[in-house]
């Protein structure tokens, strides 16, 4: 017999805030009157959803946001220093520490240090994260492109509901590193306006963001309203390296795979949560799934997506979006999907445009969509 696995702890430290507190205000103050002006104030310096708050230097910013998001996610957990002892750690990013490494570089060609880069590979985050709780264990790194986090989530659940082990915490992290903006910028895959406008025909690219984020499973909840993970499915789409099939199929097949496994229907998901990257590519390929998806079952789901609020944040968003779409529906509303006005071509379902307040428990099912063709979909719910 299969264990349940629960989240009975999370954090979040993003563009729109580092407490639970001031990220729900912030997304209940928005709206699609006011999303543009919000967006002139936020790229004053950088088309770049940035995290505030925190040193300059990339070394003591990565570690001092890594730090904060454990401590928070163990608080909100209720779990003491020897309870964090027993965590399994499972860390899903895509940049990893090159922030670090190329502001040490920049250093060694100013001479200003004697090393080139101060790490090889990233063990050592994995490593950072072990000592600061004391772990029993030694960690997992996952880098699946913007998979990372979530297929770390799904990994370290499914260990979990098997007895495999009891508790864990699940970390993505992105930072901003000149590499990773420079690398999308070369693809032409920002926005040229500075607009997320993800499913909409106006939409030129995608908005780069940061995001730390973390999330404590067990094996039994804390409250009776903890969510738990029902299912997931990974699909890999080998149409090309870097972009999906535009027909939708591998997104498709990944999102009724995960239905099937969690025993449920269509009918039975209040949300999904769509990737929406906001580019052309991934705006044609998710909208063709989620429409033959509907066509399938006749019948239609809210959608909505959160990177008009955080960014892409890659490798993190797994992560990053599920824990605000949880902190928004513990405030009692689904999040509207800003700057979505006019469908794509060939798209028959519409994204939620405004904030839609519920009183009831809910399924989730969140969406992923990677470089290199990793689909990853993930089902949670807070019903009994």
């Amino acid at each position: 017999m299969k264990n349940n696995c629960y989240i009975i702890g999370k954090s979040l430290s993003c563009s729109l805030g580092t407490t639970k507190e001031s990220i729900v205000k912030s997304v209940k103050n928005l709206d699609q009157c006011n999303y543009e002006s919000f967006l002139e104030e936020k790229f004053k310096e950088k088309n770049f959803y940035k995290i505030d708050g925190f040193t300059s230097s990339s070394n003591n910013y990565f570690f001092e946001i890594l730090k904060k998001v454990i401590d928070d996610a163990l608080k909100d957990a209720s779990l003491s220093a020897v309870d964090a002892e027993d965590l399994h750690i499972f860390l899903g990013s895509t940049s990893m520490g090159i922030s670090i490494n190329e502001e040490e570089n920049e250093k060694f060609h100013n001479n200003e240090s004697n090393d080139e880069l101060v790490n090889i590979r990233y063990g050592f985050i994995g490593t950072f994260i072990e000592e600061y709780i004391k772990s029993k264990y030694k960690s997992l790194v996952l880098a699946t492109a913007c998979t990372s986090s979530i297929n770390a989530f799904s990994y370290a659940s499914k260990l979990i509901m098997h007895s495999k082990i009891k508790k864990a915490i699940v970390i993505g992290i992105e930072l901003f590193n000149k590499s990773t903006y420079d690398g999308f910028s070369s693809f032409m895959l920002l926005s040229q306006e500075n607009i997320y406008r993800p499913f909409d025909s106006r939409s030129d690219g995608i908005i780069l963001g940061e995001g730390c984020s973390a999330v404590i499973l067990s094996a039994d909840k804390n409250k009776d309203d903890d969510f738990r993970y029902l299912a997931s499915s990974n699909i890999c789409d080998n149409y090309s390296e870097t972009t999906s099939d535009p027909t939708g199929k591998p997104i498709l097949q990944c999102l009724e795979t995960t239905i099937e496994n969690a025993n449920i229907q269509l009918n039975d998901i209040d949300l999904i949560k769509a990737h929406a990257t906001g580019s052309e590519n991934n705006n044609t390929s998710e909208s063709n799934a989620l429409n033959t998806l509907f066509k399938k079952w006749n019948h239609k789901i809210k959608v909505t997506a959160i990177k008009p609020y955080l960014g892409h944040t890659l490798g993190a968003s797994g992560t990053n979006e599920m824990i605000l779409i949880l902190y928004c529906i513990e405030n009692g509303f689904f999040p509207a999907c800003l700057g979505y006005q006019n469908a794509i071509e060939g798209s028959d379902f519409f994204p939620m445009i405004e904030h839609e307040y519920i009183t009831s428990k809910v399924n989730i099912l969140l969406n992923y969509v990677a470089f290199g063709g990793n689909n990853s979909s993930v089902i949670i719910s807070n019903k009994s």
